[in-house]
């Protein structure tokens, strides 16, 4: 099949540094490799780093079969800003003039948001019969209510309400919807005013198995958790920091690593300073990641913001993948997971809860070896990649399907028609 995958915001293959791809990345590199023509349309800006790939609308060649269209935008420098949402509408409007230029696909997979560049997918797939799926993978503008202060939060559905009637707008449009969770698919639905139906979908984040070498049982006698991702505000990490205070005056053996970089460093620094169990390591690279993931005994994931409840983290599956339970007050989809399969700890959110929790397992090797195998486990029968992307593909296939089904039945009615 010839495929169209659309997301902005995620490193690439061709970015410096072997970046870990993510949720489309993977996929595209995954379809690739099996076949199929994939075209990955995303934005000139690198999300992570904060830089301009190019100034320009600019195409990579991946492979014979693997095309990246990197479209033209705007710099911008915080998450939240205006100049984000013009890159957003220079993205949309890239799009328009080079999409007509490319070989037409069988179907496509568009990620949400962006709502701008959804919005310019399907204004070029309707009139040509192609369906369209939007991916959630955020929930916006629900979750802008969080730059408002408190006091006026609830006047939020006034505030955003032109983005509320555009999101709905855009994801009724859609052929099919799909999600990372069963809630995301069920919030989609929601906005776009209507019920499940055939062709939606929804398909976890995925990884390869980590090869992390790490052995059966614990290497020391010290407990040890690492924090892998972004230092966001958003994060919670200050409440994880603080466990690892209450930790270190109860002279518990348990370190804490955090790796990553981001707006929340230097506070969180601040916060941690004179902690000898807690060491930051700023961003680091694939393969020392992989060592700090074969040193630890626990994967750390203190979100607690409303959305993360309703989604399944790709730093939970990255966790699972390298063989690590989870250790979360992660509410909703992360909660289910590591109750149901005992694949991980989860707290109530507050730093006493979480330090109690690391100091219930502190030295209980044969524990921590159970949750180690349930974690592998719950990875290759749950969200190993070809498991994963093959069920995926098989949506599409099916949504591409489905829609030659129609455009067949309708040039038949026309040729019955007297």
């Amino acid at each position: 099949m010839r495929i169209w995958l659309a997301t902005v915001g995620e490193p690439l293959p061709v970015d410096e540094g072997r970046p870990r791809l993510l949720r489309t990345g993977q996929f595209a590199e995954w379809l690739a490799a099996r076949g199929h023509e994939v075209v990955f349309w995303t934005g000139t800006m690198d999300h992570s780093l904060r830089k301009l790939r190019s100034e320009q609308t600019t195409t990579y060649d991946v492979a014979p079969n693997y095309r990246i269209v990197a479209l033209r935008g705007r710099h911008y420098s915080r998450t939240v800003s205006l100049a984000r949402f013009r890159n957003h509408a220079d993205g949309a409007k890239s799009f328009r003039a080079a999409a007509p230029h490319e070989a037409a696909p069988d179907v496509i997979l568009a990620s949400y948001p962006t709502e701008e560049l959804c919005r310019a997918i399907m204004d070029y797939a309707e009139p040509r019969g192609i369906p369209v799926a939007v991916d959630i993978r955020d929930f916006w503008p629900d979750i802008f209510a969080e730059i408002l202060p408190a006091t006026l939060r609830p006047l939020a559905p006034i505030a955003f309400w032109p983005l509320e009637r555009r999101a709905r707008q855009t994801l009724a449009r859609a052929t099919a919807l799909s999600g990372m969770t069963e809630s995301a698919l069920n919030w989609a639905l929601s906005k776009a005013g209507r019920g499940r139906r055939d062709g939606d979908f929804w398909f976890p984040f995925s990884y390869r198995k980590l090869s992390t070498g790490k052995s059966p049982e614990p290497v020391s006698a010290e407990l040890k958790v690492c924090f892998l991702g972004t230092l966001s505000r958003r994060s919670n990490l200050e409440t994880l920091v603080d466990a690892f205070r209450l930790l270190a005056q109860r002279n518990v053996a348990a370190r804490l690593t955090v790796c990553g970089s981001g707006e929340a460093e230097a506070e969180l620094r601040t916060r941690a300073a004179g902690l000898g169990n807690v060491e930051f390591r700023g961003w680091v690279g694939g393969e020392e990641l992989l060592q700090v993931m074969r040193d630890s005994d626990l994967g750390a994931l203190p979100y607690c913001r409303s959305d993360f409840h309703l989604s399944l983290p790709n730093k939970c599956i990255e966790y699972l993948a390298g063989g690590l339970p989870v250790l979360s007050c992660t509410d909703g989809e992360v909660r289910r997971l590591i109750e149901e399969r005992s694949c991980g700890v989860w707290t109530a959110n507050s730093a006493e809860a979480m330090a109690r929790a690391v100091q219930e397992l502190a030295g209980r090797s044969e524990r921590l070896g159970a949750l180690r195998s349930n974690a592998a486990q719950v990875f290759a029968d749950t969200f190993e990649q070809d498991i994963v992307f093959g069920r995926a593909l098989d949506a599409l296939r099916g949504l591409a399907g489905l829609q030659r089904s129609h455009r067949t039945e309708t040039a038949a009615a026309g040729e019955a028609r007297p």
